[in-house]
Formats: structure tokens, C-alpha cells, sequence
């Protein structure tokens, strides 16, 4: 069947008049509401308290952090011998405290007392097994 309407550009006005009558302005949204809907979204993320905040949350976040400092502290090489040469000063083959009085006695230029006392602590052991 031919439709009389096909080349004609124009509506049929039974459409026109239905396509006005659903035209409608779109809703505004008045302080009012926007108050509202603020105050309906406080009181909601209120009671959401953020992760650290939660229980045991302190005890997470002390954990990473002395994770952290053991870390930097084992890959430091200051942490490791610094400039101390804790090693065989005296040539005996074995690392003992005769290495700490070889030192002492070689008055290395920035060797001090606190270096000979770490290094003696190091190599002097006073457990029953003898191992430090």
C-alpha cells in the first residue's frame, strides 16, 4: 500500500500535538534539594570510617613501618661494617681481639675509641658456647 505521506516532508498533526504535549522542561534541582541530598550523603558515608581508622588499623600501619626501617637498615652498607675494618689488621689468619690491639696500636686516622669498642664487641663473645 502507498503511503501518501512518504514524500512529504510534513508531519501528520495528530503527531506534532502529541510530540508538544510530552515536551516538558526538565526538572530543576533547588537548593533545597541539593541541601537534601547533601545532608542524605554525610550521614551516610559518616558511619564508613576509612581503612586505617578501623580496628587494628594503628597495628598495620606501626608493622609497615618497622618492615620499612628493618629493610633500610639491612640493605644500607653503612649499616653493614661502615668505614670500620672489622678484619685481619694483624695477619694471624682469624679475625680475634689481637686484630683489636693491632689496631689500637696502628693509630689509623679516624679510628676511635666507639669503633675499637664495636669491633671488640664484635670479635669477643662471653657465652658458655664461646659464639657470638
Amino acid at each position: 500500500m502507498y503511503d501518501q505521506n512518504a514524500d512529504s516532508e510534513r508531519l501528520d498533526e495528530g503527531l506534532i500535538r502529541a510530540l508538544r504535549a510530552a515536551d516538558e522542561a526538565p526538572a530543576v534541582i533547588t537548593s533545597g534539594v541539593d541541601h537534601a541530598l547533601a545532608d542524605m550523603s554525610r550521614r551516610h558515608f559518616a558511619s564508613h570510617r576509612p581503612a586505617w581508622k578501623r580496628h587494628g588499623g594503628w597495628a598495620l600501619a606501626a608493622s609497615v613501618a618497622l618492615v620499612a626501617v628493618l629493610t633500610v637498615q639491612m640493605i644500607d652498607p653503612a649499616s653493614e661494617n661502615g668505614d670500620m675494618p672489622y678484619a685481619d689488621v694483624n695477619g694471624s689468619g682469624a679475625i680475634d681481639i689481637a686484630d683489636v690491639f693491632a689496631l689500637a696500636r696502628s693509630e689509623q686516622p679516624g679510628v676511635t675509641q666507639a669503633d675499637l669498642d664495636a669491633f671488640a664487641m664484635r670479635v669477643v663473645s662471653l657465652d658458655a658456647g664461646g659464639v657470638r
